[in-house]
């Protein structure tokens, strides 16, 4: 336990050089279910008009290509109808609640795509889609993630298959959303991190940062992994490539003023994005609407103030362990942090895979019973709502993400050296 649960006198961090793998799971379990991804993502691909969401961020960078503002709604919503036609809109159809609003950077990490045809940019799709579902198979399964304890039975070789092959993560891979490649980015990233390769972690977690709300705590979780170097790298390279990216779209770096007076116009634009109406939003202030609570929407500054307040929480949780958090533990924080403090939608509650590993070391530590009540609100996200319905829990993505969170904060940081019982 000594490598995880403290930093040695030189301040290096926990994973300053490379650690042998904890587990030795096979591999194969990995490779047959992210292939499955990928076969599923190129039948979406070559077999359906689906993806939509692909299509506007891909839409988005070829747009700033030509010269034409991505951030116009309307000209977004022409490309939208020519490609998903829609004779008769209701006010909660994709022509009506659409818009591309990701930062300036993602239209220069998706032109890629914009530069190839719209079917071989899907097919290209699929394959990212693929490696990143490998990667999360590997990572979040716990045959990688530093001192993840040892899988022995023969039911380990289907926790990759339930991570990737779920209800929730295919119909991420059916609307197009990033979430599935930047938990993959994560996990790579994660791996970059057990083989001292810091800096290639940083260039790998610059893209969830397309989605900056929920990416902000990988900068303090690079710091907790690798010390500030790459930590400093990741915030040089979000914020060089969004300089970057607001040259290309507006002819200027200024363009970025205008990007951030333009985010908080566009909440109401998509019906989707408000908390009153979208049951499956999953963050705090959903379940306190839901309980008779005032109505707060998620604003950037409400956003960082609930980021602040749970750090804080974990900082004081660790203070009073008196000891150091696991790997596992430190990323399962992270994660349930990003949901809960982030307006976000089901297809985002992906981020939750990476709690796997901290639900291992519950089972390996001998707490089972908060083992399996994690395994219960994991399995919460992936149901239906329509389902939940049934047995009155239309809130049931708030409520398990909320109790995922009290998990965490409240149960152990770190594998004990004795077995405890549950």
């Amino acid at each position: 336990m000594a490598d995880d649960t403290a930093h040695t006198s030189s301040g290096r961090s926990p994973v300053a050089r490379p650690l042998e793998h904890q587990s030795h799971a096979p591999r194969w379990p990995a490779g047959v279910a992210a292939f499955l991804v990928f076969a599923f993502a190129l039948y979406q691909a070559l077999g359906t008009n689906n993806v939509p969401d692909f299509f506007i961020y891909r839409l988005g960078a070829e747009l700033a290509a030509s010269g034409v503002n991505p951030y116009d709604i309307e000209t977004i919503r022409q490309h939208v109808a020519t490609q998903y036609p829609d004779p008769d809109p209701t006010p909660e159809s994709l022509v009506k609640n659409c818009g591309y609003f990701l930062p300036p950077m993602a239209a220069l990490l998706y032109m890629p795509f914009a530069l190839l045809p719209w079917v071989p940019a899907k097919v290209a799709w699929a394959v990212v889609t693929g490696l990143a579902a490998y990667a999360i198979a590997r990572v979040a399964g716990g045959t990688v993630l530093i001192r993840a304890p040892q899988m022995t039975s023969p039911i380990a070789n289907l926790v990759p298959f339930a991570l990737v092959l779920n209800p929730l993560t295919l119909a991420v891979v059916v609307v197009g959303q990033v979430t599935v490649v930047s938990v993959g980015c994560v996990a790579a990233g994660l791996w970059a991190f057990a083989r001292a390769k810091p800096y290639l972690a940083a260039v790998l977690w610059v893209v969830p940062f397309v989605k900056p709300h929920l990416a902000l705590p990988l900068i303090p979780l690079a710091w907790f992994l690798g010390g500030w170097r790459p930590a400093a790298l990741l915030v040089v390279l979000v914020a060089g490539l969004n300089v970057i990216g607001a040259w290309v779209i507006g002819g200027s770096p200024a363009f970025l003023r205008d990007y951030i007076a333009f985010l908080p116009t566009t909440r109401d634009a998509v019906l989707y994005n408000r908390v009153e109406l979208n049951p499956t939003i999953a963050s705090w202030n959903r379940l306190l609407f839901v309980a008779g609570g005032p109505l707060v929407e998620l604003t950037a500054l409400t956003t960082l103030a609930g980021y602040c307040v749970w750090f804080g929480l974990l900082g004081g949780r660790v203070s009073l362990a008196g000891e150091r958090p696991s790997i596992a533990w430190a990323v399962a924080a992270v994660a349930v942090g990003a949901v809960l403090c982030s307006q976000v939608l089901a297809y985002e509650l992906v981020i939750l895979v990476l709690v796997v590993p901290w639900v291992r070391e519950l089972f390996t530590a001998g707490w089972r019973l908060r083992g399996w009540l994690a395994i219960g609100l994991l399995v919460m996200q992936v149901i239906s709502r329509a389902v939940m319905e049934q047995v009155g829990l239309e809130a049931h993505h708030p409520l398990g993400v909320a109790g995922l969170a009290l998990l965490v904060l409240l149960g152990p940081i770190a594998v004990p050296a004795e077995p405890k019982q549950a």
